[in-house]
C-alpha cells in the first residue's frame, strides 16, 4: 500500500512481447548504460542551462569538440544531409555510429538546433537506431526552446513534423521502460490516425503507460469527440488504480468534466437518460461542482427547462452552492428563451453577491441580457436616443469609453458620470455597443463613417478594437445596417471585398503584416447577409454574382441561404428557379419548413410551381444539385462579364437614386 491506495499490480508480459522487446533493443546503436547516463547528465544540464538561463556547468559538455572524422560528418552533414551524409553514416559500424552520434548529438543541440534536427532526420531512419530514451531527450530540448523556430523547417520533403514523427512514431516504442513525456508530446501533437494507432499498439504489446499518459489519450479522443474511445481510456485508467489518480483525484475529474461536454440525451430501456453521465458514475466518479455545472448546463441545452432546473436544486440538496459558472449558466439559458422575469431575478441575486457582481464575464453576459431586451430588436414606439443611452449608461459602470470616442461613437468631449470603471472593454462590450449604434443610428452615411474608423483602427492593430476583426460579427452588423436602403449596397459590398483582401494579406505575409493578423474570411452567415442585401433591393444579377462568389470561395449553402434565394425566386414570379432551387435544397439534405412556405405565398399561381416540380422529378438529366452548382459556377471566361453586370447593376441603381441625393 502506499497513501492508503494499492500499488501497481506486476505486469505479466506474455512471451511475444518479451521477443518483439528484444527485437526493438537489438536495432538500437550498442551503448553501455555508462554512456547512456553521462550523455542523459550532460543533456539534462544543457536543458537547465538554457531554462535558467546560466552557464553550462557539466564538464564533459563544456569541453566536449567534434574529432577529425566528426568533423567530416559535419560538413557532409551541412552540405548534402540526405546525400552524401547519410552515405557516410550508413557506412560507420554499429559501435562507430554509438560513438559518433554521442557526441555530434550533444554538440548539434548545443549549436545549431536545425542541423541537429536534420541529423536526428537520417540517424534515425536506418535499420540501426539510436537508443530511444536519448531520441527523446534530444526531441525534447528542442521543442521546448526552438519550436517556433524550426515548425516551419523544410528540407525536401521533411518537415519538423515528419522528423518528429518518423523518429518517435509508436512502432520505435520500448514495451518495458518507455519516456512518459515525450509520449505524451507525440499523442498532443499527432494527428487522428497517428493517435488511433498509436493506442491501439499500446493496448496490443502492453507497452508501459502511466495514467497520466492514458489522460493525454483521453483528451483526444475527446477532441475528436470519440466518446466510447474515451470512456475506455478512462475505464483503463480507473483499473490501473495508480496513486493520485483515482477516480476523485483533480486530473482525472479535470478530464471527466471536459468529456461530459459531448454528453447527450438519449432513449434507452428505462427512458430518457444522459449517455456519458451513468457511465462516469457506474465507474465511481462522484461529481463535484464543476462537473454538475457541466450536467446543468447540458441540462438546459436539451431544450427541457424543466430538467434543468431539477438538476440545480439537485446541485444544492447535496450542499453544492451555485458559483459563477452556475449563474452563468442560468444567465445563459434565461436570456436564450428570452425570459425577461428569469433574467431580473438572476440579476437581483448576482447583486447581493459581491464577488460575483465582480466577476467579468457575469457582467458582460449582463450587458449582454441587457442588449437583447433593450437594444436588438427596437419596437417602432421606442425612443432611439433612450436605447443608446440605456445600454451607455450600462457601458460606463463597466468599461472605459475611450474607444467608443475613437470609433467616434461618442463626441470627443463627453464625459461620463462618475463611479463607472475604467477597464478597458472586452470584445463582447465593444460589439453590444457598436451593434447597439447602428440599431439606433439607422442611416447609411452614420454606418459608413463608422465602419471607415473601425477598419482603420483594426488595420493599425489597435489592441482594442482590432480584436474585433477576428470573428464575422461585426461585419454581419454593418452589412445588415446597409441592407435597408439601396445606398448601402455598394458599401456592403466593400465589407466583404475588405475581409477577403485583409484575410489573404494575412496568411500570405504575416511576418511584414502583424497588425492584420487574426481576420476573419466571410463565413456562410456574412455571404447570406450580403447575397440577401441585394435581393431585397431587386438587384437579381448582384445577387447571382454573390452566389458565383460563394461558390469560388468554397462556401457552401445552409439552411438560411436556401430560404433567402427561395423569397427571392417567389417574390419575382421565377417558378422555373424556384421548382430547382427547391429541388437543389432538398438533394443538399434540406427539407421545406415555415419559413419556405410562407414565402411560396408570394406566388400568384402556385399551381405553376407544383408542374414544375413534378416536371423536373421526371426529367432523366444530371442531378439537379450538380446543375445548380453549374449555375453558381462563374465559366471560366466569363467573371469579368459578370463584374460588369454587377458594376451596371449599381450604376443603374444610383442613377435611379441621383433625383433624392
Amino acid at each position: 500500500m502506499v497513501r492508503g491506495q494499492p500499488r501497481n499490480r506486476q505486469r505479466v508480459l506474455r512471451p511475444n512481447t518479451v521477443a518483439l522487446e528484444k527485437r526493438i533493443r537489438s536495432q538500437t546503436y550498442f551503448h553501455e548504460g555508462a554512456n547512456i547516463r553521462t550523455w542523459r547528465i550532460a543533456q539534462s544540464d544543457l536543458y537547465r542551462s538554457k531554462f535558467y538561463e546560466r552557464e553550462i556547468r557539466n564538464e564533459f559538455l563544456r569541453d566536449l569538440k567534434p574529432n577529425p572524422i566528426e568533423l567530416d560528418l559535419l560538413e557532409k552533414l551541412k552540405t548534402d544531409s540526405q546525400g552524401r551524409f547519410r552515405e557516410a553514416w550508413e557506412a560507420l559500424s554499429k559501435r562507430d555510429k554509438a560513438l559518433h552520434w554521442h557526441n555530434l548529438s550533444l554538440w548539434l543541440l548545443k549549436e545549431s538546433p536545425e542541423l541537429a534536427l536534420e541529423f536526428l532526420s537520417v540517424t534515425t531512419q536506418g535499420k540501426e537506431k539510436p537508443v530511444f530514451v536519448m531520441v527523446a531527450d534530444a526531441f525534447l530540448f528542442l521543442d521546448s526552446f526552438y519550436y517556433d523556430r524550426l515548425k516551419d523547417w523544410r528540407k525536401g520533403p521533411h518537415t519538423y513534423q515528419s522528423v518528429f514523427n518518423a523518429a518517435l512514431g509508436p512502432r520505435n516504442w520500448p514495451i518495458l521502460f518507455l519516456p512518459q513525456k515525450i509520449v505524451r508530446l507525440y499523442v498532443k501533437r499527432a494527428d487522428r490516425d497517428a493517435i488511433y494507432y498509436a493506442y491501439k499498439l499500446v493496448n496490443e504489446r502492453k507497452i508501459h503507460t502511466k495514467a497520466e499518459t492514458h489522460l493525454c489519450f483521453m483528451w483526444r479522443f475527446i477532441e475528436f469527440k470519440d466518446v466510447n474511445q474515451a470512456l475506455d481510456v478512462l475505464d483503463n485508467v480507473r483499473r490501473m488504480k495508480q496513486v493520485d489518480f483515482g477516480m476523485d483525484s483533480q486530473s482525472v475529474m479535470r478530464h471527466c468534466c471536459k468529456l461530459l461536454t459531448l454528453d447527450s440525451v438519449q432513449e434507452g430501456p428505462e427512458g430518457r437518460n444522459f449517455y456519458i453521465l451513468p457511465k462516469l458514475l457506474k465507474m465511481g466518479v462522484r461529481p463535484d461542482r464543476d462537473m454538475m455545472n457541466v450536467v446543468l448546463s447540458n441540462a438546459f441545452k436539451t431544450g427541457d427547462e424543466q430538467l434543468g432546473l431539477d438538476m440545480l436544486e439537485y446541485m444544492k440538496s447535496h450542499g453544492l452552492e451555485p458559483d459563477s459558472y452556475t449563474h452563468l449558466i442560468l444567465l445563459n439559458d434565461a436570456v436564450a428563451r428570452g425570459n425577461r422575469d428569469r433574467v431580473s431575478s438572476l440579476i437581483r441575486e448576482i447583486e447581493s453577491n459581491e464577488e460575483l457582481l465582480k466577476n467579468p464575464w457575469i457582467a458582460s453576459k449582463i450587458f449582454h441580457a441587457h442588449f437583447v431586451f433593450t437594444a436588438k430588436h427596437i419596437n417602432p414606439d421606442d425612443d432611439p436616443d433612450a436605447v443608446f443611452y440605456s445600454m451607455l449608461e450600462m457601458y460606463n459602470k463597466l468599461h472605459d469609453i475611450t474607444p467608443l470616442k475613437e470609433l467616434s461613437i461618442l463626441p470627443p468631449e463627453y464625459t461620463p458620470p462618475p463611479g463607472g470603471d475604467n477597464t478597458p472593454p472586452t470584445t463582447i462590450a465593444l460589439f453590444l455597443m457598436i451593434a447597439t449604434y447602428l440599431r439606433c443610428r439607422r442611416r447609411v452615411s452614420i454606418a459608413q463613417r463608422l465602419y471607415t474608423n473601425l477598419r482603420s483602427l483594426v488595420l493599425q492593430g489597435h489592441p482594442t478594437i482590432a480584436p474585433l476583426a477576428a470573428t464575422d460579427h461585426v461585419y454581419n452588423e454593418f452589412l445588415v445596417a446597409f441592407r435597408d436602403n439601396p445606398r448601402g449596397l455598394r458599401p456592403a459590398m466593400r465589407v466583404v471585398e475588405d475581409m477577403l483582401q485583409t484575410s489573404a494579406l494575412t496568411s500570405n505575409n504575416r511576418a511584414t503584416h502583424r497588425q492584420a493578423s487574426g481576420h476573419a474570411l466571410p463565413s456562410v452567415r456574412t455571404w447570406t447577409i450580403l447575397m440577401s442585401c441585394f435581393i431585397f433591393n431587386k438587384q437579381p444579377h448582384a445577387a447571382e454574382r454573390v452566389k458565383e462568389m460563394m461558390a469560388e470561395h468554397n462556401v457552401e449553402f445552409n439552411k438560411v441561404t436556401w430560404n433567402i434565394i427561395i423569397s427571392g425566386h417567389a417574390c419575382k414570379q421565377r417558378v422555373f428557379d424556384l421548382a430547382q432551387t427547391i429541388k437543389a435544397m432538398e438533394d443538399a439534405g434540406y427539407v421545406i419548413d415555415s419559413y419556405n412556405m410562407k414565402a411560396l405565398r408570394y406566388l400568384r399561381d402556385p399551381e405553376r410551381l407544383w408542374v414544375a416540380l413534378e416536371e423536373l422529378d421526371k426529367l432523366s438529366q444530371p442531378s439537379l444539385t450538380a446543375l445548380t452548382a453549374s449555375k453558381l459556377a462563374p465559366p471560366k471566361n466569363d467573371k469579368k462579364t459578370r463584374d460588369e453586370l454587377l458594376d451596371q447593376g449599381l450604376r443603374r441603381l444610383r442613377e435611379k437614386l441621383k433625383p433624392k441625393l
